[in-house]
């Protein structure tokens, strides 16, 4: 949500700064940039629903493996 460029100063002192600073600064740049986290997330959730695909395959007899054939073969007897 935040570019490199935002988050420059705090990559290149984060040996210089506690974490709370780190947090303090992230935050106040995030407020800044009016940063919606509740709109990304659902964002996201609203894109998983959306990759439901059901995908369907076909094998005809010469694309069939060996080991295949041989497990058919063996449900086929039981």
């Amino acid at each position: 949500m935040l570019s490199d460029e935002d988050k420059k100063d705090v990559i290149e002192n984060k040996s210089n700064y506690s974490l709370k600073e780190i947090k303090e600064k992230l935050s106040v740049i995030c407020f800044d940039k009016r940063v919606n986290f509740s709109r990304e997330r659902q964002n996201d959730f609203e894109d998983d629903k959306k990759e439901d695909v059901t995908t369907t395959f076909s094998m005809t007899e010469k694309s069939v493996p060996d080991w295949v054939k041989e497990v058919e073969a063996v449900q086929n007897n039981i």
